[in-house]
């Protein structure tokens, strides 16, 4: 499996399996069902969406998993300058593991990338919002160092000298 920078060809599956994950995730917590959702709603969802798309793709913090053609994984990430007293924010907004390939390290190795190409651009800080019921998603931050703050946000101080990044 390669971990490479996310490319304009991989839209259409990365697209197709952030709505898959959106929609797992959906059909847990809202009473509504996912087809009853205006279409227009659906269409703006996600970091793939044709109006965020560009803009993750262009910021070269964004990632993906693929294994003979097939994307397995995704990362979306910008870096955001002057937010809250950090000069270089790296911000996830979203990443996500094919449902039968979890657990096996490939959201940690996208991580990881995004860790080491945000800190190569100047990073200070990694913003990174996690559902506070993903205990996967948990562990696997604090696991790199994450700071996290009421479950919902996992923070990585890039000047925290016990950081160690693989360049």
């Amino acid at each position: 499996m390669e971990i490479r920078p996310m490319k304009l060809k991989d839209i259409i599956q990365v697209r197709d399996l952030e709505i898959s994950c959106i929609k797992e995730y959906f059909s847990e917590i809202l009473e509504n069902k996912w087809e009853s959702l205006p279409q227009q709603w659906k269409d703006d969802l996600g970091a793939s969406s044709k109006k965020a798309f560009g803009t993750y793709l262009e910021s070269g913090l964004s990632f993906v998993a693929e294994e003979d053609g097939e994307i397995m994984g995704f990362i979306f990430a910008q870096m955001l300058h002057h937010v809250n007293n950090a000069e270089n924010l790296v911000w996830i907004e979203n990443m996500g593991v094919h449902p039968y390939l979890r657990r096996n390290g490939i959201g940690y190795k996208l991580l990881r990338a995004t860790v080491d190409a945000g800190m190569q651009k100047g990073a200070t800080v990694i913003h990174s919002s996690i559902q506070p019921d993903n205990v996967p998603s948990i562990m696997m931050h604090k696991k790199m160092g994450f700071f996290i703050d009421r479950r919902s946000v996992a923070l990585l101080d890039c000047n925290d000298h016990k950081i160690t990044p693989k360049l």
